[in-house]
């Protein structure tokens, strides 16, 4: 078992007076199979009380409802979180038939509808699907996502400022830059056009260990191979999710992972920043 400390701290600035505001955070470490959040406290500066209520995945959100006015906001979650020490490859997988059987049922896809189509980040063109990588059927399921994480991190050029949190998977295959979020946005189109159902995550990263992007909140991808599970791929780092990985949420795509979203009546611009630090404890 292995203890962190996460501390999220989120700074927001207008140019003019908020007069109303609702803030939704997504940043608590959830309680999942392989980890367990122990504790946790939050603060804002508008001393606001905080609300409590899970979205459509059962993912705790933390809302912040306010009629005082404000031109700054500022919002910190600090938490303690148990993760189990787990190897990747641990696993038994069924026969190659079996899975595809199961793949290939009607009852598997209904299932797994959400996390088999296509949404507005992962909608990838025609012309570009000539980029993907494509499942045989010849090996087993688990190998190929192996593969494919694999070619998803040598396809892209981890850059901080080629994209945003607006920037969808066609546009990715475009200009071959990006950051996890647009990882995270190709490997889950590739695997759905191959029929694997495949999930957004959202979570920390244990810092220290050189992981790309381990200075904010992270995100990689979770994939369903029957018989096994979901199972846990980070296409930025080309790894295998571990004990290092501290999840968050998930959802089909990053709309359903934002750490932060709002609504303000202001007549300003805003800006956004938030820093992220992963402490293991000795």
């Amino acid at each position: 078992m292995i203890t962190y400390d996460v501390r999220y701290l989120s700074e927001n600035s207008y140019s003019a007076e908020v007069k109303e505001a609702i803030f939704d955070f997504l940043v608590l470490p959830a309680d999942t199979t392989y980890q367990r959040l122990k504790e946790y406290r939050t603060e804002n500066s508008l001393k606001e009380n905080i609300f409590e209520y899970r979205n459509l995945f059962g993912f705790k959100i933390l809302r912040i409802r306010t009629s005082k006015i404000f031109r700054h906001f500022s919002f910190l979650m600090e938490s303690k979180v148990d993760v189990i020490q787990q190897n990747p490859f641990d696993f038994k997988p069924l026969p190659l038939h079996k899975e595809l059987e199961i793949l290939n049922s009607d009852r598997f896809k209904i299932e797994n509808f959400l996390f088999l189509r296509k949404t507005k980040y992962t909608y990838v063109s025609e012309k570009n699907k000539e980029k993907f990588l494509w499942y045989k059927r010849d090996r087993s399921i688990f190998e190929f996502l192996v593969e494919l994480n694999s070619y998803v991190h040598n396809l892209i050029d981890y850059c901080t400022i080629s994209t945003d949190v607006h920037t969808v998977a066609d546009q990715v295959f475009e200009i071959e830059k990006g950051v996890c979020q647009d990882y995270a946005h190709i490997f889950i189109s590739i695997a759905r056009e191959n029929g694997i159902p495949a999930r957004y995550v959202s979570g920390y990263l244990n810092q220290g260990k050189g992981y790309i992007g381990d200075a904010f909140m992270h995100a990689w991808v979770e994939a369903l191979i029957p018989g096994v599970g979901w199972k846990g791929f980070d296409p930025t780092n080309n790894l295998l999710v571990e004990h290092n990985y501290i999840k968050v949420a998930h959802g089909e795509d990053y709309n359903d992972c934002a750490p932060i979203k709002g609504v303000i009546k202001t007549s300003g611009i805003s800006s956004t920043h938030y820093s992220v630090k992963v402490m293991q404890e000795q």
